[in-house]
Order: structure tokens, then C-alpha cells, then sequence
């Protein structure tokens, strides 16, 4: 066995240990993935993704996966170009869509991100995730007061800054 073949057997021997997985058990890479993404780990999501992909290389739920992982991690570049292979197929996929925009958000692409979120809340409006970030990109865009006109982003974000100075007062407290 050559090296990197036999790093990529310890690096899967590790993680098939993480998610308890016994010897001679199917691996169900997805399930895993979204285990080790709850723990924070990442990279070895997108580990696991990319081995469900390698069995079946058009999965709609690997990609958009290891694209939302890809996004968390600032690989935002290689996220959209994931989720524009969904598009493709599924140009009203509402999960690639949110994906799309929230990647555009990371690359500080705002104005080009709206239009995502946009699409998203006109086929669910209920969805959290879409009004927070498009009132991200409003705010980071200087549309304060737009921002300011989505209520849920209005509450979360008024919630965390008075968290955050809660925190900011204790730790002038204990000085």
C-alpha cells in the first residue's frame, strides 16, 4: 500500500471509530456526516460526503451538504459552485437556493445574494434562516433601515447585542 493510501485508511479507521461504527456494518457516510457536522468537525464531514459522492456522484443531499459545510468552513467559492450543479437540475431546489445566497453572503457579495433569499421566502416564508441572512446582507450592504424592517432579524439581532454587552459588562466587572 502506498502512503497516502494508507493515511486515507487511518484517517477513515479514526473516524469510523468517532461514529461507532462496527466492523463489517454498511456505512452510511451521510449519517456520519451530519454526526461529525454536529460536533464541529467539518472537514471530516465533508470527508464523509465526498465518499457518498464517489458512489453516486449526482447525490442532490451529498452535495448540498458538503456544500452548507463548505460555506461554515469560508470555502464559499467551491460551495457555489456545488449548489450551482443543483440548480441546474433543480433550479427551485428552496435548500440549494438559501445555500447559494448564504455563500454569496460569506464572499460579501451582497446585493447579488438578495435576490436568493428573496426566492426562497416567496416559496416559504417561514423560513428563519432566509430573513435572518437577507437582513445580513441588507445591514452589511449599508440598508440599515430595510434590515431594521425584518422583525426576525430585528429580534436576533437586537438579542445578540445585548448579549454581547451583558458579556462586555461582566468582563468590566471582573477587571
Amino acid at each position: 500500500v502506498d502512503g497516502g493510501k494508507a493515511v486515507e485508511q487511518t484517517y477513515e479507521g479514526v473516524m469510523l471509530k468517532i461514529l461507532k461504527v462496527e466492523p463489517g456494518t454498511e456505512i452510511l457516510w451521510m449519517d456520519g456526516g451530519t454526526k461529525l457536522a454536529e460536533q464541529g468537525l467539518l472537514e471530516e464531514a465533508v470527508y464523509c460526503c465526498d465518499k457518498e459522492l464517489a458512489r453516486k456522484p449526482k447525490d442532490s443531499r451529498a452535495l448540498q451538504f458538503k456544500a452548507y459545510c463548505l460555506t461554515d468552513m469560508g470555502r464559499c467559492e467551491e460551495a457555489i459552485n456545488l449548489l450551482d450543479q443543483i440548480l441546474l437540475e433543480q433550479a427551485d431546489n428552496l435548500h440549494a437556493l438559501l445555500g447559494k445566497g448564504h455563500a454569496l453572503l460569506g464572499l460579501g457579495r451582497y446585493e447579488e445574494c438578495l435576490p436568493y433569499f428573496d426566492e426562497v421566502l416567496g416559496m416559504d416564508a417561514d423560513i428563519k434562516e432566509a430573513h435572518i441572512y437577507k437582513g445580513m446582507a441588507l445591514y452589511l450592504s449599508g440598508r440599515y433601515d430595510e434590515a431594521m424592517d425584518i422583525e426576525i432579524f430585528r429580534t436576533e439581532f437586537m438579542g445578540r447585542f445585548k448579549d454581547q454587552l451583558s458579556r462586555a459588562e461582566e468582563q468590566g466587572n471582573q477587571d
